[in-house]
């Protein structure tokens, strides 16, 4: 398959996914797509601009050791604003960023895809995430429990019992509880999170028959590495991305939502639904539940439980494994400075006592140490702020409410829920309330 690149002049720019694989077949095919739209950039109350390009780039590369294969190229072009972290630039007006990711397979046989989103971005301003200097630090996280008060909107973003799909769930810190792992109980990695990551994909589409991305970025939040965005590529679709404050930016606009409904996000097939102080993005092949603010829950809801490791050749990403070739910890590299130090990092080893009233050895506990180890070296000061505090307790009620076990609204949290709501919102860019029962 022929070279694929990434340009952009000064209002225009690309992401790029190339994927290589060879298998044992005698025989190959070549498949092109190509989609493209326009649009700009987004401010607090308008859609306007054409600032300037940038490209995204990953290149995977899978193999059996065969030596022929078929390829599949697809190519969307789009224009839109800023999806905050998730952006590459160079030059004086346009650049590109590639990851190569090397991926083996044990299948008989193999095909190569190339899927290149294109579009034209400029920022929709700068967001500054460190508030430790206006926000206070909490007290004691041992006594702060989830108890049994109630929501505003009367939908829940789960009810059931026990979640039966793999769930992988981010947490600052760096730490995350892949597909493969079991729940509230389970082990953890930590990783150097920084810029952007593949967190997962299907880039052969096995289980919708479209290929699907899911990216993450990263930033400092108070002192500790913890996601501000999530970025959704599905099929052919315009992608889209949630940022911090629950913002959801689609095709250079800012979505509207409203607490307690659920909206189509335009072509993706997905669904997002606000209820219960969580963003739940609802697609064919997962569901994210995301914070707002720090943390967020993957569940895989085109795999099920008890089947062996829930990673087949054609999956990616750090909610797999961190397998990724010559691309440390599976970043998408951009321009800037996204230094990280690869592979596996060290749990911390100093015990916070703010952090044992939550499931000991979970995930959870893992993140509430680390973040507390962070914060010291970062600021000198160990104890975590409000916000973190509140944010960490509604993803353990997010992590308990998969797992089947009820819980409200955290007491740690502010007693006044549109004090946090509007907390939350003003940490993104700026938009309306969309909450119940709050001016």
């Amino acid at each position: 398959m022929g070279e694929v690149e990434a340009s952009g002049g000064a209002s225009s720019g690309s992401s790029v996914v190339e994927v290589h694989v060879s298998g044992d077949s005698g025989s190959g095919s070549s498949m092109s797509e190509e989609h493209s739209s326009s649009g700009s950039s987004m401010s607090e109350d308008e859609v306007s601009g054409d600032a300037s390009s940038s490209s995204t780039v990953v290149e995977i590369h899978a193999s059996d050791g065969s030596s022929s294969g078929s390829s599949i190229s697809k190519e969307h072009s789009s224009s839109g604003s800023s999806m905050g972290e998730v952006e590459a630039s160079g030059g004086a007006s346009s650049g590109s960023s590639v990851v190569e990711v090397h991926v083996s397979g044990d299948s008989g046989s193999g095909s190569s895809m190339s899927e290149e989103h294109s579009s034209s971005r400029s920022s929709m301003g700068e967001h500054e995430s460190d508030a430790s200097a206006t926000e206070s630090s909490a007290e004691d996280l041992s006594n702060l429990i989830i108890d049994d008060s109630v929501y505003f909107s009367s939908v829940s973003f789960y009810s059931g019992g026990p979640s039966p799909h793999p769930v992988c769930s981010l947490y600052p810190g760096g730490i995350i509880s892949s597909f493969d792992s079991s729940g509230i109980s389970s082990g953890v990695s930590r990783y150097d999170l920084k810029c952007t990551h593949v967190l997962a994909a299907d880039f052969f589409g096995m289980e919708d028959n479209k290929p699907w991305f899911l990216y993450g970025g990263f930033d400092d939040f108070n002192g500790v590495r913890s996601l501000n965005s999530l970025t959704f590529f599905m099929g052919s679709s315009t992608p889209f991305e949630v940022q911090r404050g629950w913002m959801i930016n689609h095709d250079g606009a800012k979505l509207k939502i409203y607490e307690g409904e659920e909206k189509d996000i335009g072509d993706s097939g997905c669904k997002v639904l606000f209820t219960e102080n969580i963003l739940r993005v609802a697609c064919d092949p997962l569901t994210v539940y995301f914070d707002g603010i720090m943390s967020a829950q993957v569940e895989y809801t085109s795999k099920t439980l008890g089947q062996g490791s829930v990673k087949s050749f054609s999956n990616v990403g750090l909610c797999f494994d961190n397998q990724s070739g010559r691309r440390p910890n599976w970043q998408v590299p951009r321009t800037g400075d996204c230094r990280i130090t690869p592979g596996a990092l060290s749990l911390c080893s100093t015990s916070a006592s703010a952090c044992n009233s939550l499931p000991s050895n979970s995930d959870v506990q893992a993140a509430c140490t680390q973040m507390h180890c962070d914060r010291e070296a970062s600021t000198g000061v160990p104890s975590l702020t409000s916000s973190q505090s509140c944010a960490l307790f509604l993803a353990a009620n997010t992590l308990q409410r998969l797992d089947g076990v009820s819980g409200g609204y955290p007491s740690q949290c502010p007693s006044d829920q549109c004090q946090w709501k509007q907390s939350v919102l003003e940490t993104g860019c700026p938009q309306d309330p969309f909450f119940i029962g709050c001016n």
